[in-house]
């Protein structure tokens, strides 16, 4: 049998199928959407973390530097009032009274406290100070801060006849809700708000008080009252005649 000249003893080769393309790796829009939501979520948290010891942070500060600045003023008030003195050595011709003192008005309620102490700070080498001059703490309100009180200390290291005038004044507290002051009376063993050395009801009778109680209030971090109270005893009791 004679095969056609086109015909092939050998069956042609089948070509491959080519294989599906694998599915492409990622993420569908759902889980993305998930995934961004927990990342907000975790870091909101980290957020509200960080948040709350800064603020938690903020407020001891705030409560340390009050806590310093009050018991600072408090234990400079107690030093300068524990070296209160009386002199009877003065021109009798040029006073009137005794320009020494130690005077206390509105005690329990805003005190304002005159005395006369050795603690004088002489801050320049050619001052022509001593060491005694007048003390006067009391509020005041600030000039530049509306509704805001400061407790004032004035030194005045030249004693002459006008003891309300004078001297040098700085703010020694800031935002003070309230400052007292009381003088114990030791021969009727009392706290008196009320105390004045050159008054006729203190002639005859003890001139300086034997301590003096000094109480500080201030608001604390949360707008809280926070009193701060301390006693100082007053050494020379006895008029320096000389």
């Amino acid at each position: 049998m004679i095969r056609p000249p086109y015909a092939s003893p050998f069956r042609p080769p089948r070509l491959a199928t080519p294989a599906k393309p694998a599915p492409a790796a990622g993420f569908s829009l759902l889980e993305v959407m998930i995934a961004v939501a927990v990342l907000g979520l975790i870091g909101g948290l980290t957020w509200k973390s960080f948040d709350a010891a800064s603020d938690l942070k903020s407020r001891t500060e705030r409560a340390e530097e009050r806590d310093q600045t009050v018991r600072g003023a408090m234990n400079r008030i107690a030093r300068e009032v524990s070296m209160t003195f009386l002199s009877e050595h003065y021109d009798h011709k040029r006073f009137r009274e005794r320009p020494t003192r130690f005077v206390l008005k509105d005690g329990r309620r805003e005190a304002d406290l005159t005395f006369t102490s050795f603690a004088n700070e002489r801050l320049a080498v050619d001052a022509k100070e001593s060491d005694q001059a007048l003390f006067e703490y009391k509020l005041a309100t600030d000039p530049d801060v509306s509704g805001r009180r400061n407790l004032y200390r004035r030194v005045k290291p030249i004693l002459d006849e006008d003891p309300d005038r004078g001297g040098q004044t700085g703010v020694l507290a800031e935002d003070v809700v309230a400052f007292s002051v009381e003088a114990w009376d030791a021969r009727d063993r009392a706290w008196r708000p009320e105390w004045d050395t050159n008054s006729p009801q203190q002639n005859g009778q003890i001139l300086l008080p034997t301590r003096v109680k000094i109480s500080l209030t201030v608001k604390d971090e949360q707008g809280k009252d926070k009193a701060y109270t301390t006693q100082t005893d007053v050494m020379l009791l006895q008029t320096l005649d000389f």
